[in-house]
């Protein structure tokens, strides 16, 4: 056995003598050190952590049973074996011996190959079991480090199955798009066509009008029952305000269709170096209008490196979630803007104190077309053309949120793009 893997046995004894002869039979097979009171004896322990400790009982100032207890108390030397070698031969010694925390009672005078024994059997079982501690250790470490990289795996294939789904869909859109938006073009036209025909119709009818009391009866009289019959006044005032909503859902098809074109394909933009609290600023000036009146906005920016990415792309992105937060607080609430330096990056929180997410649909929000929105208030797309967004800048969007308690969308940008965003093909119109 090579000296440096020799156990150190520490004897704590105020005998001189009584240190000699077990140190005389230990030295053989283990590093001996000792010291002559308990106090000195938990300063040694504490400096060069034993293996095993040899404990005498009766020794002034503080004796063995405190010093037990002490060794105990102490983070390191907690769990070494504390053998008592004493005098004392009374059961409540020996109870007090193992109350205190020892874990072995020899009495005086003592056999040598007893002690030798005990003290091979105590130290084996420690090592043992300081061995199997840090197997364990490393087993909860390796185990750790497999949860973390099954979650990033997770998070992976969660965001490359919605970077297929985008993509799928983002050419789907793009087809649909471009067929919706040659019939939306000629009826659109057609719409303003009859508008004016319409118009015009309602000119030779009012010229009639005038004009008919000055016909006899005979032709007076089938016109009046005619025009009553169709209830001509109320379709010359029905005529033009069906024509207006029917402008209105176009308009509505049109903003459908340019956001299908939006997630379908990325603007031409080259990469710059941009402060993101101007582009927030950009971005909030051009939602507000959408605010209720009692939405306050708490600004909390703290200091940030120049970001490199795409301008206008990001002021999309940054819109898409200051709106989602206001439409959560149609009565008003809180908007919180924290930015912060995070990992290497940017994080911008977006913080509402909405009717926040149920847990049943946070996994959906981000996906094309879901929305919780009534039907014909928005296509879904808002969230989507985000995490495309910021997926194209190499970041992610974190989300916690409460029912009742509001959200927290958080957005983490790198601070360098390593390569050029690559757009979702598809037609354009």
């Amino acid at each position: 056995m090579s000296m440096e893997s020799r156990p150190l046995v520490l004897i704590i004894d105020d005998a001189p003598g009584n240190i000699e002869v077990l140190a005389a039979a230990l030295s053989d097979s283990y590093e001996i050190s000792f010291a002559c009171s308990g106090a000195e004896g938990i300063a040694v322990a504490g400096r060069y952590p034993p293996d095993l400790v040899l404990l005498d009982v009766m020794m002034p100032g503080m004796d063995g049973f405190e010093t037990c207890r002490r060794l105990r108390g102490h983070e390191v030397l907690r769990d070494v074996p504390v053998i008592f070698i004493s005098a004392l031969e009374e059961v409540s010694d020996k109870l007090n011996a193992f109350h205190s925390g020892g874990n072995d009672y020899v009495t005086k005078p003592f056999q040598t190959e007893e002690v030798l024994a005990r003290v091979s059997t105590h130290i084996s079982l420690y090592r043992t079991r300081r061995e199997l501690g840090k197997r364990e250790e490393s087993l909860r470490h390796h185990l750790a480090e497999l949860e973390t990289a099954n979650r990033r795996l997770l998070e992976m294939g969660n965001q490359l199955l919605l970077a297929e789904k985008q993509a799928a869909i983002g050419q789907l859109a793009a087809g649909v798009a471009h067929e919706i938006n040659n019939p939306l073009g000629f009826v659109s036209s057609n719409l303003t066509t009859l508008a004016q025909y319409v118009a015009n119709l309602q000119g030779l009818v009012d010229a009639y009008r005038k004009a008919e009391p000055q016909l006899p009866d005979a032709s007076s009289k089938p016109l009046a029952e005619h025009r009553q019959s169709i209830d001509l006044d109320f379709l010359c005032e029905d005529a033009p305000v069906l024509i207006g909503e029917s402008r209105k859902g176009l308009e509505r098809v049109r903003v459908i269709v340019r956001n299908l074109l939006d997630f379908s394909r990325t603007l031409d933009e080259s990469v710059e170096k941009l402060d993101l609290h101007s582009l927030l600023d950009e971005s909030l000036a051009s939602v507000w209008k959408e605010a209720a009146p009692t939405v306050e906005i708490i600004k909390e920016y703290g200091r940030l490196p120049l970001v490199e990415g795409m301008p206008m792309q990001l002021v999309q992105a940054f819109a898409n979630l200051l709106r989602n937060a206001l439409q959560a607080m149609p009565g008003g609430g809180r908007l919180t803007l924290h930015t912060a330096c995070v990992d290497n990056g940017v994080a911008i929180a977006f913080i509402d104190s909405g009717y926040g997410i149920s847990p049943e649909i946070q996994g959906r929000i981000f996906d094309p077309f879901f929305t919780t929105r009534p039907v014909g208030q928005g296509p879904g797309l808002g969230l989507s053309v985000t995490y495309g967004i910021v997926s194209r800048h190499g970041g992610h969007i974190d989300l916690s949120s409460l029912p009742g308690q509001g959200s927290n969308f958080t957005l983490w940008l790198p601070c360098e793009q390593n390569m050029p965003p690559q757009p979702i093909s598809g037609p354009t119109t």
